[in-house]
């Protein structure tokens, strides 16, 4: 099979192509980074036009030049570019026979043994926010704060952004980035052919100038957060992204087809205006029998997000039995309708009520009609804490 139609991890040659991302203690399977990082970025992008709510997708975009292309442009070079800090020796050590095979290669590291407790101080999410800020002020010059708020994404990719701290502390340690010696810059050489390969290959190498611009909001560097760490949950699922040598053979698009398929992600929520009719609205939504009014509680929820200037906070107080879950439910469905939203998150006091609720809102979600090929979908999650 020609690289041609390997992506751009197959036109790849050398050393790069043994760095490791995933390793199957029991069966011995691995998967090498360059692919791992194009299965992901690959998941991100499918994500981006099939999985986010508009609303999400238009908050990202809204702070970028080009709008939504860039948005999707930035979210698959993030997705892309997350594990890069597996290029390191503090990473790479873990597996000893994969270990070898990288110093066969000329990338000389110590033991896990020999690095002792300072490892520690590398997990790769940290390991590659330093890498990426570096790449990007080193060639590309930007400045520690334009980097920072990009790869920031990077360094929280497993939950929690990394503090000042921690960042001094491995950049007091560049060893565990790159070792030492003859080495050096064959480990530097490595970790920058797998960045410019991502910026080529996902479309932003002609951006990054551009971008260097760009204040990133905080809640803009959530989201992205957040699409970063499904693409990752996904593409790191063997099931769905077999590991090599067996899967060693498929192209890029034929892995992540079948595990698109595999995968069968329902689609958002794309709600459509609700009827006009208040009455309408309530007896098609919530069963009411022949005859019932619509309470005033609820005709007011109703008008008052249909007259807000944008979808905002709307506070519905009245006495028990008044009809305001019903009320919330149909300002949501306005809202989303307005706004592009993709879900209706639900939230109470107790598991009691929460349990109690759930039929209802389920319900609720029935009566919004069929929705593609899935369906809505509804999810109870409780807390003993």
């Amino acid at each position: 099979m020609g690289s041609a139609g390997l992506g751009w991890g197959g036109r790849l040659a050398g050393p790069v192509r043994s760095v490791w991302a995933k390793h199957d203690r029991d069966g011995g399977g691995w998967l090498p980074l360059w692919r791992h990082m194009e299965d992901s970025a690959a998941v991100a992008g499918l994500l981006w036009d099939r999985w986010l709510p508009a609303n999400v997708r238009a908050l990202v975009s809204g702070v970028l030049p080009d709008g939504e292309a860039d948005g999707r442009r930035l979210a698959v070079w993030l997705a892309g570019v997350h594990d890069i800090g597996k290029a390191t020796p503090a990473f790479a050590c873990q597996v000893d026979q994969l270990a070898d095979v990288m110093r066969g290669q000329g990338l000389e590291m110590r033991t896990r043994r020999q690095f002792g407790p300072d490892r520690r101080l590398a997990p790769h999410g940290l390991a590659g926010q330093v890498l990426l800020g570096e790449w990007l002020e080193e060639r590309h010059g930007w400045t520690g704060r334009q980097s920072g708020q990009f790869a920031v994404v990077v360094g929280g990719h497993h939950g929690v952004p990394p503090d000042h701290g921690q960042l001094k502390a491995l950049q007091d340690r560049p060893h565990l980035l790159r070792t030492p010696g003859p080495s050096r810059g064959l480990w530097q050489r490595v970790q920058e052919e797998l960045l410019q390969g991502c910026a080529e290959e996902f479309g932003v190498a002609g951006r990054l100038g551009v971008w260097r611009a760009v204040k990133l909001p905080q809640p803009v560097q959530v989201l992205l957060s957040a699409l970063v760490i499904v693409a990752d949950w996904i593409a790191s699922n063997p099931d769905l992204f077999p590991y090599f040598p067996q899967a060693a053979g498929r192209t890029g698009a034929e892995r992540v087809a079948a595990a698109w398929r595999g995968l069968d992600l329902p689609e958002p929520w794309r709600a459509q205006p609700p009827p006009e009719d208040v009455g309408e609205l309530f007896g098609g939504r919530f069963g009411l029998p022949p005859g019932a009014v619509v309470r005033p509680v609820q005709q007011a929820a109703v008008r008052l997000a249909r007259g807000m200037s944008a979808p905002g906070l709307l506070v519905i107080e009245a006495p028990m039995g008044e009809g305001k879950t019903e009320a919330a439910l149909a300002a949501a469905e306005v809202f989303a309708a307005r706004s592009g939203a993709g879900g209706v998150f639900f939230a109470l006091p107790t598991m009691a009520t929460g349990n109690a609720m759930f039929p209802r809102l389920l319900d609720w979600l029935k009566s919004l009609g069929s929705h593609g090929r899935s369906g809505v979908a509804g999810l109870l999650v409780g807390s003993v804490g």
